[in-house]
């Protein structure tokens, strides 16, 4: 249980970092910062999702 728990720790914590790169690649091109947070939420909303179909398939995280 613990270690499918810091799994999902270390998969928010990726979607996070993806998050950032993603506002911080936008505020660089010249982006609004208010561009930058709409990037950084889709940007972490994908990520995650992604991590959590790609921990399932691996039998990490699920019943």
């Amino acid at each position: 249980m613990q270690l499918r728990l810091m799994y999902v720790i270390i998969a928010v914590l990726a979607a996070l970092v993806a998050a950032l790169v993603g506002s911080v690649v936008t505020v660089v091109e010249g982006g609004r910062p208010t561009a930058a947070f709409k990037t950084g939420a889709f940007t972490f909303a994908g990520s995650l999702t992604l991590l959590i179909v790609v921990m399932g398939a691996l039998g990490v995280v699920g019943s």
